[in-house]
């Protein structure tokens, strides 16, 4: 459990440091930004047989981002849990492995912005239109398939290394 705490930990304050190294703007978006906690509840799902905890770490960390990065109370928690029920159904129909755990985490950052682009545009709360959305989730893509590969690499080796199977 402490593996998976200190991975979203760092994916959470990651998404602070690279938004301020690869600034980007809804005209300019950056290839390199991604929503780096996303990737990570995407990637740690098969590292829990307990999923109880699993959405609790969730929660706890989608109530963070909401307080932290968005400010829109309450929208990544329904967001996170979302996109942990997609995560979970992906994980059942397809193989574990560094390719569908790429296309899985896509797939979410993919989920991630058309939810969030639904809520604001229905709350008004902010109008941009399709093609930036469109934009923004091609942008991120690129850094999508980076970070999954090298945190499910890395998870699989720090699992291995110390025996751990899974989260219980």
């Amino acid at each position: 459990m402490i593996i998976a705490f200190i991975y979203l930990l760092v994916s959470f304050i990651l998404e602070n440091i690279m938004s301020n190294i690869f600034t980007s703007t809804l005209a300019n978006v950056s290839f390199f930004t991604t929503i780096y906690t996303v990737v990570a509840i995407t990637v740690l799902y098969p590292f829990f047989s307990n999923y109880k905890k699993y959405y609790i770490l969730i929660s706890i960390f989608a109530i963070l981002f909401d307080i932290v990065y968005t400010g829109t109370f309450f929208l990544n928690l329904f967001i996170f849990i979302v996109i942990s029920l997609v995560v979970n159904l992906m994980y059942h129909l397809l193989s574990e492995n560094v390719i569908m755990i790429n296309l899985i985490s896509m797939i979410s950052i993919s989920l991630y912005h058309i939810l969030s682009f639904i809520i604001l545009s229905i709350s008004n709360y902010a109008n941009y239109d399709i093609m930036l959305l469109v934009s923004i989730i091609y942008h991120s893509l690129i850094m999508t398939v980076i970070y999954t590969s090298i945190s499910y690499l890395l998870l699989r080796f720090l699992y291995n290394k110390f025996n751990i199977r899974q989260v219980k």
